[in-house]
């Protein structure tokens, strides 16, 4: 019997990551502690973590012809993930990102999404590529359009959408309709359901309107834990687990590719989220 798979259509990205003791105010200079570069983007970030686990992972994205793009592919070349849907594309720059984490673990990013944007789709009509693929994982940080032709064809072959709606934006309802579970935050649940979180029952009830056009919502609410909510019952709330945080750049996708991998792997859709409540808290932490 074939392993289930997942696609994972999203950005690749540059990442160049700063430490500091704080992040910048307007007008301010701050000494910084050290810079690195490192893979990033939602959609590598993901297809990172979800390849943890021993499920088969196909990544479809685009990096330019450049040394970024190059960067990128030569260490995507070391993960366990299929790159064979990777284009290569000329005269766009491809993708990266600025991030600022201070001493306290929390940051601040500026993306530049580049060839991120340009993601052809002629890759959704082959049959091999949805071959035994379970779950469809998709983030905000391409083009709309492109997630929307995908999340249909998914349908089409019998396969589930998972929806990371981050970073936050207004969402075209055409899409809502082809999602199994949404994931976010409680800034992008805020924005989704005009609700003014400040508590957990706040996000509870965010939790409840997600789940009127989507069978499946998962709130993440950094130290409050997360939020679990399916249509028709009540959510159900996972403990933040204590640790000492040194950056929380990353956690979500972390939280969403072992969810999806758990579930394909055989997990319960509860025993999932607590799998991933743990991988992205340890993640954090690291």
């Amino acid at each position: 019997m074939s392993l289930k798979e997942i696609i994972v259509l999203g950005s690749l990205h540059y990442d160049i990551f700063l430490e500091s003791s704080h992040l910048p105010r307007i007008g301010e200079t701050v000494k910084g502690k050290k810079w690195y570069p490192k893979l990033g983007g939602k959609g590598c970030n993901q297809a990172i973590a979800a390849s943890l686990y021993s499920v088969p992972i196909k990544l479809i994205s685009a990096v330019g012809k450049d040394d970024f793009g190059y960067f990128i592919l030569e260490n995507l070349e070391k993960k366990n993930i299929n790159i064979e849907y990777v284009q290569v594309l000329e005269n766009v720059n491809s993708g990266m990102s600025v991030a600022i984490s201070n001493s306290e673990g929390d940051y601040g990013a500026v993306i530049i999404s580049g060839a991120n944007q340009n993601i052809k789709t002629h890759f959704l009509d082959d049959n091999n590529l949805w071959k035994n693929v379970e779950f469809l994982m998709l983030q905000n940080e391409i083009d709309e359009s492109t997630n929307i032709l995908a999340a249909k064809k998914a349908k089409e072959y019998g396969s589930k959408v998972f929806y990371n709606a981050a970073p936050a934006k207004k969402i075209n309802s055409d899409l809502f309709k082809f999602v199994d579970i949404i994931l976010v935050n409680t800034i992008e649940a805020q924005d989704l359901t005009k609700v003014e979180i400040k508590n957990l029952q706040d996000i509870k009830i965010a939790s409840k309107i997600l789940t009127k056009n989507i069978p499946i919502s998962i709130i993440s609410a950094g130290g409050e834990g997360v939020v679990f909510c399916e249509i028709d019952n009540e959510p159900v709330h996972f403990k933040g687990i204590n640790v000492n945080v040194k950056s929380t750049h990353g956690a979500g996708d972390t939280f969403a590719g072992t969810f999806c991998s758990a579930l394909v792997s055989g997990s319960k859709v509860i025993e999932a989220v607590e799998i991933a409540n743990r991988k992205a808290t340890e993640f954090v932490s690291i």
